[in-house]
């Protein structure tokens, strides 16, 4: 039975009032009588014989009773819950969430097991399409919907493919997705809310593309108007959402009823520690400043919670930018009284160890994270095992940290020990088995193996999105660098379409954004888009501005030159001074492609850099040994005669400047400028057939004096000398 709306043209289905939930209670011998009791059990003892003389749904049987307008109503929200749940459960959930939402037990609900006959299901055995009408136009008609989920990390309706039916219908209807829990489950919840490995295990138990349903056609046909539509990833994500939000709201209750200051800071702590997860690092700072402070003003600065608040407040500022010094003086402080406090073996001290480690990591100073992050994991490993979260976090830390020293096979080594424990102990799944797996792809992409390196970004990209969104920070991490695999691959469309898609994310932070400016830089110095790339590489400048970011400097600083060779503007003196000027500030003045390592020896390029002009662009890179080992096979299949040798840039720089000097005839400046040359010639051991002679201009000095009037000559004599 249903009610037209106000406008006669949408049935609402009637539905019942929570206070009808407890009222059945009540008529069938109060809550003692159904403790135990599931949904199912409830429908069998008690909905069935109560409803047996009219045969009629339970909704419909309460209408027909005199003060049935008291009870059945047009429904305003649609109850999507197991039948395996138990049914006190499931009241206590609704009234909660009722309550919490302002609502008394006046609202009604659309709830399968009442608002459909059940005695004719138990003896009719209706298609996909029955079932498919009912409750898509139910729940289209009332246009909001609560699911009851427990156990709260890994709720039993999204195993059953009906109840993700209609979180998909939710989806296409537009309605409103709420979740609501039982007490026992808040209660659950709030114990394993504390530690700091109960939410994200959450993001892997839960996915709707797993679930089952009894009669298997039903789920092939649900799953099919699934992928036609916006897919399990899409409605995964809007359940996460709904329970990070019920979390969040639940975690500020607990902080303003906090009796004592203990309480309200700890639970700030797991706020911000929440916050930050999920890639909000404005609430992370708020939530953990507050902590701190309660700890340092209120509590007493010598207790040891102060300095585990302050610990984690500074990876917090570290992610929203805060100078390198400021985080690694922070850490220094709060390690060294936790080490007084509480010795090295604390779990807190453990963590703020990890966390110095991640700060000189993350600022790409791994000569200084790896002592500190090794002696962490010992320490972890003595403590927890190996296979311990913590422990697995910090191994993953040390793999980027060798891969930043180039020490790739060893860093190979340490992420895939760390993958493969993960995924044998937690499954493919787990966040942190994806995390990891990320890091293994940024390895495979540094040993030039790209393909298996997208492999493994395609992997993280979509479990990201799944778990976290599009425009998470982690998420935004991985398709940046899936952007960078396409356009090493040549693949332009895709990596700009990449690239350009997170810079639109306004979540994107700074670190993401400077690298998705730089990488289009070389992306467009590769197509030849000079103007293009000039203006991201000024756009990757200006953010690096205000970082104390040298690494990424000294890339951007690559793809300036480069930028600059391919639009001559090396050709005045003027460019040539002030980039010069930039790369001894940078303390650049070697030999050397700073940032650039050979694709098969792993170190940083000492002298000419060999590229392929066949292979993708900015893409490839080998030093001259390499090349002369042709160990550059294993990666270029093109002739050796098409790999070009270049100068490093000061070399270049001081040979353009001398070839200009020479075409302006200034030989005075030309003789000091070229001693400067050979002296670094002779210091960085540049081979003597790429060095630059001098003697060629000098003993044709007064020829072209004599020969000035033919200037053709003097070009052709320069053509010659340059060539090399």
């Amino acid at each position: 039975m249903a009610e037209l709306t106000e406008f006669g043209t949408q049935p609402t289905p009637l539905g019942l009032t929570v206070g009808f939930f407890k009222r059945f209670v009540d008529i069938h011998g109060g809550r003692d009588a159904f403790e135990g009791l599931t949904t199912v059990d409830v429908c069998t003892r008690f909905l069935m014989p109560y409803t047996a003389a009219t045969k009629l749904s339970l909704v419909e049987h309460v209408h027909q009773q005199p003060d049935g307008h008291l009870y059945a109503k047009p429904a305003t929200w649609f109850v999507s819950h197991a039948w395996s749940y138990l049914y006190l459960d499931v009241v206590d959930a609704l009234d909660d969430f009722f309550q919490e939402n302002d609502m008394d037990d006046s609202v009604a609900v659309w709830f399968c097991t009442f608002c459909n006959n059940q005695h004719e299901i138990v003896n009719k055995t209706y298609n996909f399409d029955h079932w498919f009408g009912i409750f898509r136009s139910s729940l289209r008609s009332v246009g909001n919907v609560v699911m009851v989920m427990s156990p709260w990390n890994n709720p039993t309706t999204l195993t059953r493919t009906w109840c993700v039916f209609e979180v998909y219908t939710s989806i296409v209807e537009n309605a409103r997705f709420e979740i609501a829990m039982g007490r026992s489950q808040k209660e659950a919840f709030l114990q394993d809310i504390q530690d700091e490995r109960a939410f994200t295990p959450m993001l892997s138990t839960i996915q709707s593309e797993k679930s089952q349903t009894t009669i298997p056609s039903d789920r092939d046909n649900i799953f099919k108007l699934i992928h036609d539509e916006d897919g399990f990833s899409k409605l995964d994500r809007m359940v996460f959402d709904a329970i990070e939000k019920w979390m969040l709201r639940t975690v500020d209750k607990q902080i303003n009823r906090a009796i004592c200051k203990g309480e309200k800071a700890s639970w700030l702590y797991t706020k911000a520690r929440f916050a930050a997860t999920k890639g909000q690092f404005k609430e992370a700072a708020a939530a953990s400043q507050e902590c701190y402070d309660i700890y340092r003003r209120d509590i007493g600065g010598k207790h040891h919670g102060v300095w585990k608040a302050q610990s984690q407040l500074a990876l917090i500022r570290m992610y929203q930018g805060c100078p390198f010094e400021e985080v690694e003086s922070t850490c220094l402080e709060s390690l060294d009284h936790q080490i007084k406090l509480l010795t090295k073996d604390h779990e807190d001290t453990m963590v703020t160890m990890h966390n110095l480690g991640h700060c000189y990591g993350y600022h790409r100073k791994a000569d200084l994270a790896l002592p500190v992050l090794k002696e962490c994991f010992e320490l972890r490993r003595r403590h927890f095992g190996e296979e311990h979260l913590w422990t697995r976090n910090t191994m993953v830390l040390i793999s980027g940290c060798l891969r930043l020293q180039n020490e790739l096979e060893e860093a190979l080594e340490w992420g895939l020990r760390c993958f493969n424990a993960e995924t044998r102990v937690f499954g493919p799944d787990h966040p942190e088995t994806f995390r990891t797996r990320f890091e293994v792809g940024l390895v495979y992409l540094a040993l030039g193996d790209c393909v298996r390196a997208e492999e493994h970004f395609q992997a993280t990209c979509q479990a990201s999105q799944r778990m976290y969104g599009t425009s998470h920070p982690h998420t935004l991490m991985m398709k940046s660098s899936l952007g960078d695999i396409y356009r090493l691959q040549g693949k332009y469309s895709k990596a700009e379409d990449t690239f350009l898609g997170c810079l639109r994310e306004d979540s994107a932070y700074d670190r993401i954004k400077q690298y998705c400016w730089r990488k289009l830089a070389l992306l467009y110095l590769g197509t030849q888009e000079y103007d293009r790339a000039k203006a991201c590489v000024t756009r990757a400048f200006t953010l690096l501005g205000s970082q104390g970011w040298t690494t990424e400097k000294l890339e951007s600083y690559t793809a300036l030159f480069t930028l600059k060779v391919q639009n001559g503007e090396f050709n005045s003196l003027d460019e040539i001074d002030a980039f010069e000027k930039v790369l001894e500030d940078a303390n650049w003045t070697q030999d050397v492609w700073k940032s650039s390592a050979c694709h098969h020896c792993h170190r940083e390029i000492c002298g000419k850099l060999y590229a392929c002009s066949a292979c993708p662009p900015l893409s490839l890179y080998y030093c001259r040994a390499c090349v002369d080992l042709k160990k550059h096979d294993a990666f270029c299949k093109h002739s050796i005669n098409l790999l070009k040798g270049h100068q490093p840039p000061m070399r270049y720089l001081q040979e353009e400047r001398l070839k200009t000097l020479a075409e302006r005839s200034d030989w005075s400046d030309y003789a000091c400028r070229h001693r400067a040359y050979k002296a670094y010639c002779v210091e960085n051991n540049v081979p003597l057939h790429e060095r630059l002679p001098k003697e060629s201009f000098m003993a044709d000095r007064a020829d072209v004096k004599a020969t000035n009037c033919c200037p053709f000559s003097f070009q052709r004599l320069l053509s010659l000398v340059f060539r090399k």
